[in-house]
């Protein structure tokens, strides 16, 4: 089982450093790293700190990127802004599905809200939720008009404000080595593909 994970910072395994904003801490031990070493698949990460859909896509074809050969795509997108409100970042959102699913029609396809981000000002990425909550409207309203699956990680139980401090410790947005565990974990059981 081959899986291609696109994303931004929470793709790519950024942990955050605390009392800091906008500087890359990326580590391998990512969710993509998590949901390889507990299913048995191989992973590619294809997520890069900091970028929107726009950003995204424009590297995914730079790139000459394509999900031929994989069996599954999990796309998470929109923490950084550029989906809900963005009119362009929500068309460019909706091109790089479709150039996902143009490259490999047979790929099972799985869209993820936002995770959950902090609210508590003492975390020095306090204030994303301006951002994730127009994105997290927009994905549902577009999975569901598209009939594409889901993947809720803004209902996921294992992150909530209480719980910040233990799987977002750094910034209240990145997570650590037990929150991409868990995330990967979350992601894997709504996955049936992917059920062990």
């Amino acid at each position: 089982m081959r899986v291609l994970c696109i994303g931004d910072s929470l793709t790519e395994g950024d942990y955050g450093i605390r009392n800091t904003r906008c500087v890359p801490n990326v580590h391998k031990m990512n969710y993509p790293y998590f949901l390889s070493l507990t299913t048995g698949c191989e992973t590619t990460n294809f997520g890069y700190c900091g970028y929107t859909s726009s950003l995204l896509l424009d590297v995914y074809k730079k790139e000459n990127m394509s999900s031929k050969g994989y069996d599954i795509a999990i796309i998470i997108l929109g923490t950084n802004g550029g989906l809900g409100n963005d009119e362009q970042g929500n068309k460019d959102y909706d091109e790089l599905v479709k150039l996902v699913l143009k490259q490999n029609p047979s790929i099972k396809l799985y869209i993820c809200t936002c995770p959950h981000v902090t609210e508590n000002s003492s975390f020095s990425n306090c204030g994303y939720i301006d951002r994730t909550k127009p994105a997290n409207e927009f994905i549902r309203t577009y999975v569901k008009e598209n009939n594409y699956n889901l993947i809720d990680l803004d209902q996921c139980p294992y992150f909530t404000e209480q719980t910040e401090f233990v799987m977002q410790p750094h910034d209240g947005l990145h997570f650590c080595e037990i929150g991409y565990y868990a995330l990967a974990k979350f992601i894997r059981d709504n996955i049936p593909e992917l059920k062990i």
